[in-house]
Order: C-alpha cells, then sequence, then structure tokens
C-alpha cells in the first residue's frame, strides 16, 4: 500500500524594506556690499558663499546681482544652490527654497515666502547647480526692510532626500507599521558672509604741445600715458588727438586699459574728465566729463577686454575752443573704482544678531538653546500697549 507523503513546505521568502527620511537644514548668507556687485558684476557673473555642511553634503550659494542672462527683468538677481565636490561624485536628491530676511526681523521661524523647487531635484557631476532667476526677488530689494546698509540677507532652506534599503526579517516585517516615526530634529541653522568692496582712485594726465601731437600722430594713431597704479591695479591710458578710426576724425579719443603685468580679470567703473587747470585736485563738476556706461570687465580672459574708453570723448574744435585747452595743454582726470575680490566666511548665526536668547513663549523668533535672556524687543512692543501715564507736578 502506497502511502501519501506530504510535499516540504516552501521555503521562507526573504524580505526587505524601502523607506526614505528628510533632513533639512537653514543656512543664512549675509551679502554686504550689494551696490557694488550690482554695479560691478556683469550678467551672468556671479559671487560665492563659504562652503556649508547641510544634510550630509557641502554646498555653496552663488548669488547673480544682475541675473545670468539678458533676458532678466531690472533690479532682479538670480540665486542658486550648488552641491560641492572634491574628486568623489558627489550625488543628492534635494528641494530647496531662497528667500530674503527683513533686517531686524531676527530671523522668523519660518520663510517669508520666497521661491520653492516644485519637486526634489537631483545634483550630481553633471547638473551640481540649480536655482532660480528673478521671480519675486528683484522687487523686494527696493524695500528698506530687506535692503540695509548696503547689505541683503538671504535664507536658503535644503531638504535632502534620504532613501534607505534595509534587509528585514520576515517576522519583524509585519511590525514595520508599528514603528514610531522619529522625532523631528531641531532646525539647524548656520551661516556666512560674503563682504564686497570696492577701491576708488584717480589719475591725471597732461597732454602737451597738443597742436604737435595731432599731427604727429595722425587719425587711428595714438599716444600712451606712462603706467599707474590706481585703485589696487595698474593701467595706462591711450590718447587718440584724431580719433581712433576714420569716422572718428576730428575728435580726441580716450581709452582706458589694464597694464600687461596684470593677468587678472578686473571689474571696474570709470570717468574720463576735462579738468581746469587749477582744479586738478578737485572733484569733477559738470564741464566735459563722461562715464562709462555700467560696468566693465578688463583683462584678458574672455568675457573681458584689454581696454574700454569713448572714441568721441570730445571734438577737437570744441575743445580749442574751452578753457580747459591752454598753452597748447590740456588734462584729462581718469576716475577709477574698482571691485576687490569677495571675501567669504562661514559665521556664528549668533553673531549675525540672527537668533533670540529669550525663554518667552510669546516670541516666534529662532531660540538658542540653553541660553536664555531677556528679549528686548519683544518687551519694547509689549510696553508699546500699554497705556502712558503721565505724572505732572505743581511748583
Amino acid at each position: 500500500m502506497k502511502l501519501d507523503v506530504a510535499p516540504p513546505p516552501p521555503p521562507l521568502p526573504s524580505a526587505s524594506s524601502i523607506s526614505a527620511t528628510a533632513t533639512s537644514r537653514v543656512h543664512i548668507v549675509k551679502l554686504s556690499g550689494y551696490s557694488h556687485a550690482k554695479q560691478l558684476l556683469g550678467t551672468g557673473e556671479c559671487i560665492k558663499s563659504a562652503v556649508f555642511k547641510a544634510a550630509g553634503h557641502s554646498w555653496r550659494v552663488k548669488v547673480y546681482p544682475n541675473g545670468t542672462d539678458d533676458k532678466r527683468r531690472p533690479g532682479s538677481i538670480a540665486l542658486f544652490l550648488s552641491l560641492v565636490g572634491g574628486k568623489s561624485k558627489p550625488h543628492a536628491r534635494a528641494k530647496f527654497q531662497f528667500s530674503l530676511v527683513r533686517h531686524g526681523s531676527k530671523l522668523a521661524s519660518a520663510p517669508d515666502g520666497g521661491i520653492v523647487t516644485k519637486a526634489p531635484v537631483t545634483f550630481n557631476a553633471g547638473k551640481r547647480d540649480w536655482g532660480f532667476q528673478d521671480e519675486g526677488l528683484g522687487g523686494k530689494l527696493e524695500c528698506p526692510e530687506y535692503l540695509k546698509d548696503d547689505a541683503i540677507l538671504i535664507r536658503c532652506d535644503v531638504t535632502v532626500i534620504n532613501p534607505a534599503v534595509e534587509r528585514r526579517d520576515l517576522e519583524a516585517l509585519d511590525t514595520l507599521h508599528e514603528e514610531k516615526t522619529p522625532p523631528a530634529m531641531p532646525m539647524r541653522l548656520t551661516a556666512s558672509t560674503i563682504a564686497v568692496t570696492a577701491t576708488a582712485g584717480c589719475h591725471v594726465l597732461k597732454v602737451s604741445g597738443y597742436s604737435q601731437t595731432k599731427l604727429l600722430t595722425g587719425n587711428g594713431n595714438h599716444i600712451r600715458s606712462p603706467e599707474f597704479r590706481e585703485a589696487g591695479h595698474w593701467w595706462r591710458i591711450q590718447c587718440y588727438p584724431d580719433g581712433n578710426r576714420e569716422e572718428t576724425a576730428g575728435h580726441v579719443s580716450l581709452f582706458l586699459e589694464l597694464a600687461a603685468g596684470e593677468y587678472k580679470n578686473v571689474h571696474a567703473r570709470f570717468q574720463f574728465s576735462l579738468v581746469p587747470q587749477g582744479q586738478l585736485a578737485s572733484a569733477p563738476r559738470g564741464g566735459r566729463s563722461r562715464t562709462a556706461g555700467g560696468r566693465r570687465t578688463f583683462g584678458s580672459k574672455p568675457p573681458a577686454h584689454k581696454g574700454y574708453g569713448f572714441k568721441d570723448f570730445v571734438a577737437r574744435e570744441k575743445l580749442e575752443k574751452s578753457e580747459y585747452l591752454k598753452d597748447d595743454c590740456f588734462y584729462v582726470r581718469c576716475d577709477i573704482t574698482a571691485m576687490n575680490k569677495p571675501v567669504a566666511k562661514l559665521r556664528d548665526p549668533e553673531k549675525l544678531e540672527l537668533l533670540c536668547h529669550c525663554n518667552d513663549e510669546l516670541c516666534k523668533n529662532i531660540h538658542a538653546p540653553g541660553k536664555p535672556r531677556r528679549c528686548l524687543g519683544l518687551k519694547k512692543t509689549l510696553l508699546s500697549c500699554l497705556p502712558i501715564q503721565v505724572e505732572s507736578s505743581q511748583q
């Protein structure tokens, strides 16, 4: 008699879990010297913050004071978040938000408007930078609440998605739904500063023997000044007594160029002025003056040019009838403002006066842990709501 043998039980399946967590951090960038950056940097040129750590990665903020392309709106800026990586191939999936912070607001616990990515984006070696052009930020910079003492505060909220893949015991797999959500981590705040400064200087060039120089050189030929150092760099002035090309014949052309020993690009604004004799040290006041329209980038690296100037600075006929030509000579003053190399540093947020140290539950500011102190701003606000009592005295 044949007995039925039960088949062996099927092997237990293996198990694994896929989960995703998010880590958020906030970084504040204080950009000082905003007007210098706006005036001296061109479209597509940026200044970079110091490298900061957030959500397990290294980042920096790039600020384009005049946008990344010519389609920008007047007064706009562009803001980008950049993933920094060394020899290794960086990779991060993140959402981020940029917003401007009101001066004196002690950095409200929630961003004041701003622009945010609609969905997480992927930062990697092929695409390290993501950002925004000028949606809604440029207009705020006209408000003194955001632009004060030539400084702006930029807040960047970064949330990095962290996928996790784990092998699990089958029996434990059913209990995953019972696991408690880990408590939210307190918001960590980091800060950095970018200081943009500029150096100004002026040089006076005397052109003697005017009647002879225009005959010796002729149209298209120039005479050069000696090299001079102003605004932190070496320069030369090119003077074309009879114009730098055929169509400018009959004019004096003036150009400012970076000296041959300067190898780095220089962002600068400059002005040429005719100066009456005896008033060489005084600032230009009216008269014949020409200012370069906007910033200029001097140098040998594209998109820079070695020199800039005015092909028709002044007509010879007008010059010869003016007070500026005397004893067959005239004086040209060149005022230069050049941007210094921006200085970016990590800072303690408390030293930026962004944190509040009070222990009052009514205060809505971000608090520094473990450092209770009376909130003077809150006290001032509450006292302003109280009726004022006036004491009088009789003599």
